[in-house]
C-alpha cells in the first residue's frame, strides 16, 4: 500500500471559528452602535436636562480657556449668546430662596420658549484663577444642533468608554467559548489526518460534549468500521483466492513438464513459473497485512538466511550466480521466523530478478538483530527510489514479468516487527538493502489483525 501523503488543507472558504468570531463581532458592534442609538433618543426627549447639561458644558469651557469672554465663540447653534461675571449669585426665579438663603451659592437653569426657538438662561459657580466666580449665562437657539456637544459627551461618557470594555470582555469571552467548543472538532481533525490505512483498528476519540460533534465522530467511527469489514473481507479473498490457484497452478507446471522438449514448452514453463511466483507474492501480502506478532520469540537471522540461501540456490545457479552468504557475529532478533523467511526471500529474489550478469548476490547477517542484502547491478535511479517500497509499482515495466509487490510485502513486514528497512547505493556499483530488526530486549511490536492461515 502506498505511503499516506501529509493531508493537504482546504484553501477555500474562512473556518468554522473565525466565521463565528466575525459574527459575535458584529454583534457586539450592533449592540454597540443600538446602546448609542438609545443615549441619543432619551437625551433629545429631555430638553431640560440637555438645557442643564449645556450650561455647565460651556461654564467649565470658560473656565479653562484663558480667553476673555467676549472673545470666545459662541456655542453652534445659537442665535443670541450673551456671558458676564456676577458679583454675587442671582436668582431671577428664586427670589424666596434668596431671602432664605442670603449669599448661597445657588446654580440653576430655566428653559423657556420663544418665537423660533428657545432660550436657556442659568448661573453656574466656577473656579477660575484660584477664586470663586459666578457666570450668568444666556443664549437662544432652535432644533438639537446647539445641544450636539451635550450628546457627544453623554454618548462618550454613559456609552462609549462604558461598552468598549465591556464589549471586548464579552467578545473575549464568547469567542473563548467557541474555541472550546470547537477544540473537540479539531481533536477530531487531527485524528482523522493521523489515520493509517495500515491500521483499519485505530478509532476516533469521541467526546461527550458537543452533541453535535458527538454525532459526528460516532458516524465516522461507524464508517471506519464498515470501511475495515470492507478491507477484512477483500484481503481474505485475496488470500483465499491465491491459496486456491496454488494447485491448479502446480498441476499445470507437472503437465507443462512432461511435455517434450521445445522453445514454446520452455516459454510455457517460464509463464507458468511467473505465474506461481506472483500468486505466492499476492498470498504473502495478504498474510503480511494481516500478520499479528504475538507470538514473537528468539529467531537466528543467520540460519533464516541459509534456508534462504538453500531454497534459491538452484535459480542463481540458473541465472549462472553466485549467492554467498556471510555471518559477522551473534545475529539474534526478536519476532516471527516464517515472516522474516519471506523478508529474506523477497529480497533475494528482488535482486535475482533486477540485476543481470554473473555478478553474486551477498547477504550478510549480523552483528546484533540485523541482516543486509546487496547486488552488483547498476543501482536505484534516484527518481525511482521513493517508490520502490509501494505496492505494484514497478520502474520499467517492459523489463519487469513482476507484479510489483515484492519489496512492498518487505516493507510490511518488516514495519509490524517495528523495525526499519534502508536502500542505498555502495561504492562499486550495486544496491544495498540493510534491515535492523528489534533485539531480544524489546518487547513492544505493531499488531494489526489475526493471522492469516495457509501457505
Amino acid at each position: 500500500m502506498n505511503n499516506v501523503d501529509t493531508p493537504v488543507r482546504p484553501k477555500g472558504g474562512p473556518t468554522l471559528f473565525r466565521q463565528i468570531a466575525t459574527r459575535l463581532a458584529a454583534l457586539t458592534l450592533v449592540f454597540a452602535i443600538l446602546n448609542i442609538g438609545i443615549v441619543v433618543v432619551t437625551y433629545s426627549q429631555q430638553p431640560e436636562s440637555l438645557a442643564q447639561e449645556l450650561l455647565t458644558l460651556e461654564a467649565r469651557r470658560i473656565a479653562e480657556s484663558p480667553q476673555r469672554i467676549d472673545a470666545l465663540p459662541r456655542p453652534a447653534g445659537s442665535t443670541h449668546w450673551k456671558v458676564s461675571y456676577l458679583d454675587r449669585p442671582v436668582t431671577h426665579t428664586a427670589a424666596e430662596y434668596r431671602k432664605q438663603n442670603p449669599g448661597a451659592l445657588v446654580d440653576w437653569t430655566q428653559r423657556e420658549r420663544i418665537e423660533g426657538g428657545y432660550r436657556v438662561t442659568g448661573v453656574r459657580t466656577i473656579m477660575q484663577e484660584g477664586r470663586q466666580q459666578w457666570l450668568f449665562i444666556q443664549f437662544e437657539g432652535y432644533g438639537l444642533r446647539p445641544y450636539l456637544p451635550v450628546i457627544w459627551s453623554e454618548i462618550l461618557q454613559h456609552g462609549i468608554l462604558p461598552l468598549i470594555p465591556l464589549s471586548l470582555l464579552m467578545l473575549a469571552f464568547n469567542i473563548l467559548a467557541v474555541r472550546r467548543v470547537l477544540d473537540p472538532l479539531l481533536q477530531a481533525e487531527q485524528e482523522v489526518d493521523g489515520l493509517d490505512p495500515d491500521n483499519m483498528a485505530a478509532r476516533l476519540h469521541e467526546p461527550i460534549a458537543p452533541r453535535e460533534v458527538h454525532t459526528l465522530v460516532c458516524a465516522v467511527n461507524r464508517a471506519l468500521g464498515r470501511l475495515e469489514n470492507a478491507l477484512s473481507t477483500l484481503r481474505a479473498f485475496t488470500a483465499n483466492a491465491a491459496h486456491e490457484l496454488r494447485t491448479p497452478l502446480a498441476i499445470m507446471q507437472l503437465g507443462i513438464d512432461r511435455l517434450p522438449d521445445s522453445r514454446d514448452r520452455d516459454e510455457l514453463s517460464r509463464e507458468n513459473l511467473a505465474m506461481t511466483r506472483m500468486v505466492g507474492q499476492m498470498l504473502d501480502l495478504a498474510q503480511a497485512d494481516a500478520l499479528l506478532v504475538d507470538d514473537a520469540h528468539q529467531v537466528d537471522l543467520a540460519n533464516v538466511a541459509r534456508e534462504v540461501v538453500t531454497a534459491l540456490a538452484p535459480r542463481a545457479f540458473e541465472q549462472h550466480r553466485e549467492l554467498r552468504f556471510e555471518q559477522t557475529g551473534e545475529a539474534i532478533a526478536l519476532g516471527h521466523e516464517e515472516a522474516i523467511y519471506r523478508v529474506i526471500r523477497n529480497l533475494v529474489d528482488n535482486a535475482l530478478a533486477h540485476t543481470s550478469g554473473d555478478s553474486p548476490i551477498e547477504i550478510t547477517a549480523g552483528p546484533g538483530p540485523r541482516f543486509s542484502v546487496r547486488d552488483h547491478g547498476d543501482g536505484i535511479p534516484d527518481a525511482d527510489r521513493e517508490h520502490i517500497f509501494e505496492r505494484f509499482w514497478r520502474g520499467d515495466r517492459r523489463a519487469s514479468t513482476g507484479a510489483g509487490l515484492g519489496l512492498g510485502i518487505v516493507k510490511r513486514l518488516v514495519e509490524a516487527h517495528g523495525g526499519t528497512v534502508t536502500v542505498e547505493d555502495v561504492p562499486g556499483g550495486g544496491t544495498l538493502f540493510q534491515v535492523e530488526l528489534q533485539s531480544t530486549s524489546h518487547i513492544g511490536f505493531r499488531c494489526v489483525s489475526r493471522t492469516i492461515s495457509g501457505s
